[in-house]
């Protein structure tokens, strides 16, 4: 059984990469409920911070309610600074 500095070590290294699945990781099998349960909350907590963000966008640009130009004009604006970091200053 995992210690609670583990599980904490865990799940912080998740939340820097939550590309994988907390809950099935090796050596917590005894704790994937929790797991499952953290990652869970931070997808939701993540999604709804996501959403109003592009709402607060849509208002931003004039056409509130809009959710898909919003998000599209944030998905455009995200390459463009992405572009412009790997460009030589």
């Amino acid at each position: 059984m995992a210690s609670e500095m583990e599980l904490n070590d865990l799940k912080a290294s998740w939340l820097n990469d939550p590309s994988w699945d907390l809950e099935e990781t090796e050596g917590f099998e005894e704790h994937a409920d929790e797991l499952r349960a953290f990652a869970e909350a931070h997808r939701i907590q993540w999604e709804k911070d996501y959403q109003d963000r592009i709402m607060a966008k849509a208002m931003a640009l004039g056409c509130p309610g809009n959710f898909e130009l919003a998000a599209y004009i944030d998905t455009l604006e995200g390459r463009i600074a992405r572009l412009e970091q790997r460009l030589p200053a």
